[in-house]
This record gives structure tokens, C-alpha cells and sequence, in this order.
């Protein structure tokens, strides 16, 4: 009896062992195959892949005003919607090195964060991903230009810095500086701004400037011409000269109408023709009439 109860205890301290960590990892799971876990004012997200949004709150949110760094590690490619919306204390967000997409309002009005490093696989801020982010004064991009979705920085102040050695284009540059009516500015990681129009060289002026224009006139003024009109205007030729070999010219309508005309007579002759012919044909096709001429004739 003892042994059947030695062994049923065992076996139940085993699958207490195999069960808990999962059960633990339910309970701290912020995605498909992502966890997260809290210590000493820093939250780490770990594993790969997207994680949830939280429109109705997050795991984490007994937390929130000890949370001052936020360390996404593994291969995190997604920080969910919502996920630290109004976390005054976060100071410090690590992006890891695969992260690609900050979700919708997921920093909103974080009003702590003061700047930002983004790796090279970053590509698109979210919609209102930093909303209202009134210390935020920079983000560094490490990659190629990413998206940046509506209102992702409205209402933030802030100097996006590029790689000086893979500069974006001017045109996309351009357009979002109008677009954030100059609240964002575009700087390269060495602090330049190649895209900054150069200011014109200053020109050296002449050794001597005058003062004050001349004010006498000319000694000679230049001659006027003159007023009278020519006495005979010159007079245009009514008619062109003919030439003797072209007796006709190509702006005489005369030729071109009587052509015009010969075809409309022949036209017409040839239709009284065909009318005849018909008539002719039709009257020869009665063989009554000519029978009943004979027979007058016999009588």
C-alpha cells in the first residue's frame, strides 16, 4: 500500500514538474510564441514573431507605473496595438534587432521618452504609434526609409536621424516635412543635413560703388525719327502675275467647279439613260399589247 503510494505521489510531483512551466508560460504569454516577464522596473518581451494587440489591456498592466525600460530580445518583429499607451514612467525602450512594426497607439502619450533606436530591419510606424510624445526629441533609423502611417508622430517634436551613408530621398523627405508642417526634421546620423538647400555665396562687391546716379543728361540726346508718314504707301497687286506655263493657279476655283459640274450633267444623263432603258425593258415584257394592236390590224 505504501509502495502504491510512494509511486502515485511521484508520479504526480512529475507531471506537476512537465505542467507548470507551461501553464506559466500560458499566463505570461503576450503572443503566439512570445512571453513576457517583469523585474526590477524592466519588462522583457522574448521570442519571435508578432505580438497581440490590447485593445481591452494588457498582462502586464499591474505593473505599469513601475515599468521605466521596456527589452524586446529574440525575434520580436511586432510590438502589439495599445501595448504601453500612457506609460508616464517608461523611459528606455530596447527594440532588439528584428523588430520591424510599432502597432497602433502603442507608445501614445508616453510622455517620458525622450529618444529612440530602431534597427535596421524596422519599416513601418503604426497610426498613432507615437501620438502625443511630448519629450521626444529623437529617432534614430538604422535601415531604408520606412512607412509612416497617419499620425504616427502628430503632436511630437521630433528629429529623425537616417544612415549618412545610405541617405533617403529627398522626395519622400519633402513630402513628409510638409505633411508634419515642419514639426519633424530630417537629419543624417553625423548631425548633416545634405538636403538643406546651401545658402548662395556671398559675391565680393566692387571696389568702387556709386553713390548717387548721374544727373546730367546727355550732351546729345539721340535723333527722333521722323514724324512725317511716307507721302505714297506702298501698294499690294490686286492679281498675282500669271505665269505663261501655268495658266491656272492653284487658288482659281474655276477649274475645280467646272469638274464638279461635268460630273453632276453625267450623272444625270446617265440616270435618264438607265430610266429609258427600264421603261423600254418594261414595255417590250407586255406581250398583250402588241397581240391586241395585231388583232385591230386584221379587222
Amino acid at each position: 500500500m505504501k509502495k502504491t503510494l510512494l509511486c502515485s505521489l511521484t508520479a504526480l510531483i512529475l507531471l506537476l514538474t512537465l505542467c507548470l512551466p507551461v501553464l506559466a508560460a500560458q499566463d505570461n504569454a503576450c503572443g503566439e510564441n512570445i512571453s513576457w516577464s517583469f523585474s526590477d522596473g524592466t519588462l522583457t518581451i522574448t521570442g519571435s514573431g508578432k505580438m497581440s494587440d490590447f485593445p481591452d489591456g494588457t498582462p502586464w498592466a499591474a505593473h505599469k507605473d513601475r515599468i521605466t525600460r521596456v527589452v524586446f530580445t529574440g525575434g520580436v518583429t511586432y510590438i502589439g496595438a495599445h501595448a504601453f499607451r500612457n506609460y508616464d514612467n517608461l523611459l528606455e525602450v530596447d527594440f532588439g534587432s528584428a523588430m520591424y512594426e510599432i502597432g497602433e497607439k502603442a507608445f501614445m502619450d508616453c510622455d517620458n521618452l525622450t529618444q529612440l533606436q530602431l534597427p535596421a530591419s524596422f519599416k513601418v510606424f503604426g497610426p498613432d504609434c507615437l501620438y502625443s510624445c511630448d519629450r521626444l526629441t529623437a529617432i534614430h533609423c538604422a535601415g531604408q526609409f520606412p512607412t509612416f502611417r497617419s499620425n504616427c508622430l502628430w503632436d511630437t517634436y521630433a528629429a529623425i536621424y537616417y544612415p549618412a551613408d545610405h541617405p533617403w530621398g529627398i522626395t519622400y523627405i519633402q513630402q513628409l516635412e510638409e505633411a508634419f508642417h515642419g514639426r519633424i526634421e530630417f537629419l543624417a546620423s553625423d548631425g548633416s543635413d545634405p538636403y538643406d538647400p546651401t545658402p548662395e555665396e556671398s559675391i565680393d562687391p566692387p571696389e568702387e560703388l556709386p553713390t548717387e546716379p548721374p544727373t546730367e543728361p546727355p550732351t546729345e540726346p539721340p535723333t527722333q525719327p521722323p514724324t512725317e508718314p511716307p507721302t505714297e504707301p506702298p501698294t499690294r497687286p490686286t492679281t498675282p502675275p500669271q505665269d505663261p506655263t501655268h495658266p491656272t493657279t492653284p487658288d482659281d476655283p474655276q477649274p475645280r467647279n467646272l469638274g464638279w459640274l461635268i460630273w453632276i450633267i453625267g450623272g444625270i444623263v446617265l440616270l435618264l439613260i438607265l430610266w429609258l432603258l427600264v421603261n423600254v425593258a418594261a414595255a417590250w415584257s407586255k406581250p398583250g399589247r402588241y397581240t391586241n394592236r395585231g388583232r385591230r390590224r386584221r379587222k
